[in-house]
């Protein structure tokens, strides 16, 4: 059986149980590994497939299923591929705004990511405002993979003020998120409940570099690093569902 794992946080996992829940594909999700760079997916006979991009195509076409992919279609499938690298672009700028990626990023990577989070949202927004899904009249790679990118933006850092260019956005997600697959990962979604105005993430304070690493005043190691430490000591594989609502929380 093929296996899954990501870096602690990482919007990925909820993208591709949903993909594999669609598309009746077994998978194991396996503990969070602060080491990775990037998400990993190991196939049954031990192939790596790297990038949330490249798991989602591996994954939706791996299945029992394949309708995700139209294959039929070749202008459609040409859409999804781009749609799928819009969301993996839109991925890593929303890192720099949600939890718990965000406490890495600097203010200078929260302006960029801004400026490229706002045209992507309007590029997405034309396209719904004509059409209930992205490619097409039914769900595909596409709607997964967007949704999972763009969701934790409307959940915890798009006030209601600044949601309001995207009403058509707004409209598809609550769609999305009424489909069986989907909700049994995301469980119920909910907007940001700020007013208006982009929520500026809360961000802990640097550690003095003069202090000694991985110590704090009494000696004793920085309660974060020691949190970061229960999954490995644990050992346990994760219940995947649980888990990507787990990741769905920390970026709301």
């Amino acid at each position: 059986m093929a296996s899954f794992q990501a870096p602690p946080g990482h919007l990925s996992q909820a993208e591709v149980l949903i993909i594999s829940s669609l598309v009746d594909f077994q998978l194991t999700v396996n503990a969070p590994d602060p080491d990775l760079e990037a998400p990993c997916l190991t196939t049954a006979d031990g192939q790596k497939v790297q990038s949330t991009a490249a798991i989602a195509r591996y994954v939706a076409e791996a299945g029992k299923t394949n309708h995700l992919y139209p294959h039929n279609n070749q202008q459609q499938l040409a859409e999804v591929d781009n749609w799928v690298d819009v969301a993996a672009a839109l991925e890593r700028a929303a890192a720099a705004w949600v939890q718990p990626t965000c406490q890495q990023a600097t203010d200078k990577d929260r302006e960029a990511g801004k400026g490229f989070i706002e045209q992507t949202l309007a590029q997405i927004e034309q396209q719904l405002q004509s059409s209930s899904h992205l490619v097409g009249p039914s769900l595909t790679l596409a709607d997964i993979a967007v949704l999972c990118a763009a969701l934790p933006l409307f959940q915890s850092l798009l006030g209601a003020g600044a949601r309001k260019p995207y009403a058509a956005i707004t409209n598809w997600i609550n769609s999305c998120s009424q489909n069986e697959h989907i909700k049994r990962v995301l469980g119920e979604v909910r907007m940001c409940a700020a007013e208006s105005g982009w929520v500026v993430p809360a961000v802990p304070a640097k550690v003095d570099k003069k202090k000694k690493k991985g110590k704090s005043e009494s000696g004793a190691a920085p309660q974060q690093e020691q949190q970061q430490q229960l999954p490995a000591e644990n050992g346990k594989e994760l219940d995947p569902e649980k888990a990507a609502k787990k990741v769905m929380s920390l970026a709301a």
